[in-house]
């Protein structure tokens, strides 16, 4: 638990960190979003143990790279199709020494991974000036959802919620994360008002979102459990102690940061 705390403090002060900079350099948001991107596809790839197979592995993490850095620009479908079809061309070439399986389980979660990070740098180039409350609305629900359905099973969990996919997930853990996620969207909303001063929130919409997106994480959540029990891993790295990889944390919210999207598409969020 202490290991726990004390990593989630060192990786939300760096969080914060690149907030504060990514308000005055967008530019940032993309490396950093761009990088992070490969460090989540690597595990992915790694839990299946694809990342010996260098054709595989090196081509995903190039596109993984590439497509936040220009999703931004008119070039931004360039790299996907590319990708797409070299995957397609690899599974012709070389279809006696890879797996179809292997292909479409490179080709699937990659392209999610990153497309998901990549529409959460459309928000933040959309609206520069708003740029850290795109950046923690989007993470932040899931995240704080995620953490209150830890601690909410830690005490109170007695039923369990899919026991067969994850042992350690309860009914009760999964009433607090969407209780305690929905109220956080109204609670960044407040902040993010006291912050720009001026600026228009709409609460309805930061509330909906807010439900429906604990509501995502915890689908999240478990989509990638299930993809760890069948490559029979524990996580996906060692790289956050107490937590595992990158990926154990960023997967409830690759699903969760395409919900704000849409919605940003049909309802204002903030002015």
């Amino acid at each position: 638990m202490k290991t726990r705390i004390i990593t989630a403090g060192i990786a939300a002060a760096l969080a914060i960190a690149l907030i504060i900079l990514g308000s005055f350099f967008t530019i940032i948001v993309t490396i950093a979003l761009s990088l992070v991107s490969v460090i989540l596809c690597g595990e992915y790839l790694s839990a299946k143990k694809l990342n010996k197979n260098m054709k595989v592995f090196i081509g995903s993490l190039i596109f993984a790279f590439l497509i936040p850095m220009l999703s931004n620009t008119q070039a931004r479908y360039i790299p996907l199709f590319l990708y797409i079809f070299g995957m397609c061309v690899m599974a012709v070439v070389f279809h006696r020494t890879l797996s179809t399986e292997d292909l479409m389980f490179s080709l699937t979660g990659v392209t999610l991974i990153t497309v998901s990070l990549s529409v959460l740098n459309i928000l933040v180039w959309s609206d520069q000036k708003h740029a850290a409350f795109w950046i923690v609305f989007c993470l932040g629900v899931p995240w704080l959802a995620d953490t209150a359905a830890y601690f909410a099973g830690s005490y109170f969990g007695k039923h369990k919620l899919c026991p067969d996919i994850s042992p350690h997930k309860t009914v009760e853990g999964a009433i607090g994360g969407i209780l305690v996620g929905t109220l956080s969207a109204l609670l960044i909303g407040a902040i993010f008002k006291l912050i720009y001063g001026e600026v228009t929130i709409y609460y309805g919409v930061l509330l909906l979102i807010g439900f429906v997106n604990s509501i995502v994480s915890i689908f999240g959540d478990l989509i990638f459990s299930i993809i760890k029990r069948s490559c029979k891993i524990k996580d996906f790295g060692t790289i956050m102690p107490g937590h595992g990889g990158l990926l154990d944390r960023f997967d409830s919210v690759i699903f969760c940061i395409p919900v704000v999207y849409i919605f940003s598409q049909f309802f204002y969020l903030c002015l």
